[in-house]
């Protein structure tokens, strides 16, 4: 059975790769950008050990803002190259963007997916200079299983507990705020999701493990451990439901938060702004983010905006 559906989930890899095989001609780089892709970001070359960087042209000698994007794909499938639409429009807003790769399920666990971040997180940190970042202005977005990843590993900074049950010594970056767009926040529901992914993100047994107690997001130790987080989900998201228990636990522990919920709109589905740069929506997404992080902790506490 563990080999039906691992071959199950390299068929949806290998038919994301080739859906979206045309999405550079679809979507160019902006002139006014510049990208310079596949650095690794540790020093065994592991081929999923590798982040792009994005910065503005004309601004070099600037120290710029920052932001970290991790890309969705249900931490199953998806590449940073599927969201270089979407890291070019943060770019553009003056925003030094590193967009980083981690290795997918089931070729790992998710706590192994957790230290990808950090060794990425460590790796931003030690040549933040070099690259002209803003130490004291670190941002980070993620979509769909990129925001899991996101919610885990930023909270892991100030939970110690957390840490250690995931077994994942975490980056000491100083990420400020995070975007959270379409996230899949919850892993063991009982829906699609919840009947097959978990014992390949957390391990067989791991209903007795020492991570157990946190395969809920809603355990205190993660959200209390958060930054101010923007959550971004459409009534005609799949996950919307996801977004808005998440913010209901925000709002029980008084987190500062925001929440954005666009109305329905055949349209606007799952991480419209990921997978649709080209909507007005997309742009406007991109400007909330911008606001959201420019801005920081400002008037969001239990907040809501339709």
């Amino acid at each position: 059975m563990k080999s039906f559906i691992c071959q199950m989930f390299y068929k949806q890899r290998a038919a994301f790769e080739q859906s979206y095989a045309s999405r550079g001609r679809e979507y160019p780089l902006p002139e006014d950008v510049f990208l310079q892709s596949d650095i690794f970001y540790d020093e065994k070359h592991v081929p999923a050990h590798r982040l792009d960087v994005y910065r503005p042209k004309g601004r070099d000698g600037e120290i710029l803002p920052v932001i970290v994007n991790v890309h969705g794909g249900g931490l199953l499938i998806g590449n940073k190259e599927f969201n270089r639409p979407f890291c070019a429009s943060l770019c553009e807003a003056g925003y030094l963007i590193f967009s980083i790769e981690y290795r997918l399920i089931p070729d790992c666990l998710f706590y192994d997916q957790l230290a990808d971040l950090h060794l990425a997180l460590d790796f931003i940190r030690d040549h933040l200079t070099e690259y002209g970042g803003d130490i004291s202005h670190i941002y980070a977005c993620g979509d769909s299983g990129g925001a899991c990843l996101l919610t885990y590993g930023i909270a892991m900074q100030r939970s110690t507990a957390l840490a250690q049950a995931a077994g994942v010594t975490p980056s000491d970056l100083p990420v400020r705020a995070l975007g959270l767009v379409s996230g899949m926040f919850y892993t063991n529901r009982l829906d699609q999701i919840g009947l097959f992914l978990p014992r390949y993100l957390y391990g067989r047994h791991y209903k007795k493990s020492a991570f157990a107690p946190y395969v809920s997001p809603e355990h205190p130790d993660i959200v209390t451990s958060l930054p101010p987080s923007l959550l971004i989900t459409s009534d005609n998201d799949n996950l919307q439901s996801y977004t808005l228990n998440f913010e209901k636990a925000l709002r029980r522990h008084q987190m500062p938060h925001k929440l954005i919920n666009y109305p329905k709109n055949p349209r606007l589905t799952h991480a419209f702004s990921a997978f649709y740069p080209e909507l007005p929506e997309s742009r406007e997404v991109i400007h909330h983010l911008i606001h959201f992080f420019e801005h920081t902790g400002k008037d969001c506490k239990g907040g809501y905006v339709s």
